[in-house]
């Protein structure tokens, strides 16, 4: 507005309300005065106007403090998300609680943790028991669209845990899909991932951190039961995945889209039958333009913010480089058991004598420290430098928990009008993004 003569001073209360960005943000502005010479910027708080002497150089130390103080706030807030999913047990959330609980607030007051919810649960393990006793999973996805029982994204299931209950909402449709992913989840078994891992004790076993809705017998029986077998003449092949496979779905019906062609291009189509009436009119996107929108609001809001990793440390790194080679050692030797040709007596006496070299250096005290680190690039270009589709999948996966899609006007099924997409964002970049 200063720019086109639409207004005469830009007021803010405080300097860094008004940007987080660094110097970049105080060359724009300077450029936009010297241009609008009478033209004021003022920032109360700071008692700072741009009438006064010296005062780029003020503006350009608040700039940069601001910056650093949205660096740090978002290595704190990684660094909380660490500790409560690691340490504190506490659940960080997403748009969408697992199936099968409820999103409470901790015994001791600090946080969110997850309990059984029981409907959904005896929903669970209905579905775990009908599947063992050999029905097929498209029969359990019609009886439970028939019942009305709410799928996880159902608007009627939001309404729900928002303690609005509503059964004139969708209930949404189960489908193959639905159910095969329930099953495949970690959650079902109170596991929780922390960047991709699961969290595991002491051991190095994956550790139950919430009420567990399957045992875990039961879960690998089912997966078991629902993997799909290999071909006899070889693996079956699989479509070639695009930036938004696995994120996207149709906001009326809440199942996945798919991606086909439509006249030569890509689209992302809702795959519900419009005779099912769960879906009014089908969902289609051109694909190439979503996936271009979605990645511009992104990086948009979050690609100046700094790339940041977690970093260990370990109090005795000789040790534990030893300990590494040992255990490869015994994987290798383990490994050359089953050569036909293998001196069955040399390899145990050397299995033996790793054993004891890995006792030896484990008795070894020694303490793991981690911290979260700059690694002097921002989202934005760590995004530019990725060289995999999946590399950026796993960025947006992060950052979102699915991307909804509205269905189009009757002239435009496949044109992308941006109003379309509702990008559900997860909990934890909240915090993230008001420090940005």
């Amino acid at each position: 507005m200063l720019r086109d003569d639409e207004a005469d001073v830009l007021a803010v209360w405080k300097f860094d309300r008004w940007s987080r960005q660094g110097l970049g943000a105080v060359a724009a502005l300077v450029e936009t005065l010297d241009a609008v010479p009478r033209a004021r910027f003022i920032a109360l708080s700071d008692g700072l106007s741009s009438d006064q002497p010296a005062w780029r150089i003020i503006a350009s130390v608040l700039a940069e403090v601001a910056r650093m103080e949205a660096d740090n706030t978002a290595a704190r807030v990684r660094s909380s998300i660490a500790l409560r999913r690691q340490t504190a047990d506490r659940y960080t959330g997403g748009a969408t609680v697992p199936y099968g609980y409820r999103s409470a607030a901790a015994p001791d007051g600090v946080g969110r943790v997850l309990v059984l919810h029981p409907g959904e649960a005896a929903v669970v393990r209905e579905i775990a028991d009908r599947l063992l006793n050999n029905e097929s999973q498209s029969s359990i996805a019609r009886d439970l669209t028939e019942r009305g029982i709410p799928t996880s994204r159902s608007a009627r299931r939001r309404a729900d845990y928002s303690d609005r209950p509503d059964d004139s909402l969708d209930a949404g449709e189960w489908r193959t899909h639905t159910i095969r992913d329930l099953m495949r989840s970690d959650t079902l078994l109170g596991r929780q991932r922390h960047r991709g891992d699961l969290i595991r004790d002491e051991h190095g076993l994956p550790r139950a951190v919430w009420p567990p809705v399957l045992d875990l017998p039961t879960v690998e029986r089912l997966r078991a039961h629902i993997e799909p077998k290999p071909r006899a003449n070889g693996p079956a092949r699989r479509r070639a995945a695009r930036l938004l496979s696995g994120l996207a779905y149709c906001e009326q019906c809440g199942g996945k889209l798919y991606v086909t062609t439509s006249g030569g291009r890509a689209v992302y189509k809702c795959a519900t039958p419009t005779e099912s009436k769960r879906c009014t009119t089908s969902v289609t996107v051109d694909a190439e333009r979503l996936e271009a929108f979605v990645a511009n609001e992104y990086l948009e809001t979050v690609g100046s913010a700094p790339e940041i990793r977690e970093v260990e440390t370990v109090s005795a790194p000789e040790t534990a480089a030893q300990l590494a080679e040992v255990e490869s050692a015994l994987r290798e030797a383990s490994a050359a058991l089953l050569d036909d040709d293998a001196d069955d007596n040399a390899i145990v006496s050397r299995v033996a004598l790793l054993r004891t070299r890995r006792a030896e250096l484990r008795a070894v005290p020694s303490t793991v420290t981690r911290s979260i680190q700059r690694t002097g690039r921002t989202i934005a270009e760590a995004w530019a430098a990725s060289d995999t589709l999946e590399e950026k999948r796993a960025a947006l996966a992060l950052a979102f928990d699915h991307v909804a899609i509205l269905p189009a006007g009757p002239t435009s099924r496949r044109a992308l009008n941006e109003e379309r997409v509702l990008i559900r964002w997860r909990e934890e970049w909240d915090g993230l993004d008001a420090a940005v």
